[in-house]
């Protein structure tokens, strides 16, 4: 997210002005020189746990669209987040656990953005993930890049749940927003100067809601 706040936990590859150590997600909607598919993740102005949470997309339809299909999925989600630049073995096990926290970082960033309490069993879930120790990281001699070294996919998703923790922790979360596309719904952090951030990026859905807004405005009868 714009403006976030400064913790061990690595930002997210185009996320903003923060570097990204052997992440290859692109800040201008494209990877690897051609335009990004439905399947691609999202780290556009997004902060680590909710780029997470997108991972499951579409969630105000009735048929939401999986990023996290299978065990390689979250494997390469692991790297394209910046969070390890080795893509860890995962398991079918794995990615159900992934899913689970997923959904109850979901619920929780939900729970913030309508000033509500979260539900004990999600904390706990995220308490539980966040128990694990986290990937390590490790300065290049050059100063220039991190390496990050750390026990798999379990320390990747301690480092997402932590990147919760953090943000429960800080004054950030009582600006924890719903994005205002409501086929997308995915909280974000609003640090916007007057507080009105619509979008969880305006790089996808904000772009949406203005193509949406000039056709509407197209089709409209002259006045």
């Amino acid at each position: 997210m714009e403006g976030e706040p400064k913790d061990p936990t690595p930002s997210p590859a185009g996320a903003g002005s923060a570097g990204s150590a052997g992440g290859t997600g692109a800040a201008d909607g494209t990877r690897e020189g051609r335009q990004r598919a439905k399947s691609d993740f999202r780290f556009d102005d997004a902060r680590l746990c909710f780029a997470f949470a997108g991972t499951l997309a579409d969630r105000g339809t009735g048929t939401p669209f999986e990023r996290l299909l299978r065990p390689e999925d979250l494997s390469r989600w692991a790297v394209e987040s910046a969070c390890t630049t080795a893509a860890p073995p995962c398991t079918g096990a794995d990615l159900d656990r992934a899913r689970h926290l997923r959904e109850a970082i979901h619920r929780t960033g939900r729970a913030l953005a309508e000033a509500v309490p979260p539900a004990p069993e999600d904390i706990a879930l995220v308490n539980r993930a966040a128990a694990e120790p986290p990937s390590m990281p490790e300065l290049a001699p050059d100063a220039g890049t991190v390496r990050w070294h750390g026990d798999g996919i379990t320390a990747v998703l301690s480092m997402v749940a932590r990147d919760l923790i953090s943000l429960c922790a800080s004054e950030h979360r009582a600006h924890v927003r719903l994005c205002g596309n409501p086929d997308c719904a995915v909280p974000f952090v609003d640090t916007s100067r007057a507080s009105a951030r619509r979008w969880c990026s305006m790089k996808t859905c904000g772009a949406l809601a203005k193509k949406r807004a000039y056709r509407a405005r197209r089709q409209s009868p002259a006045q």
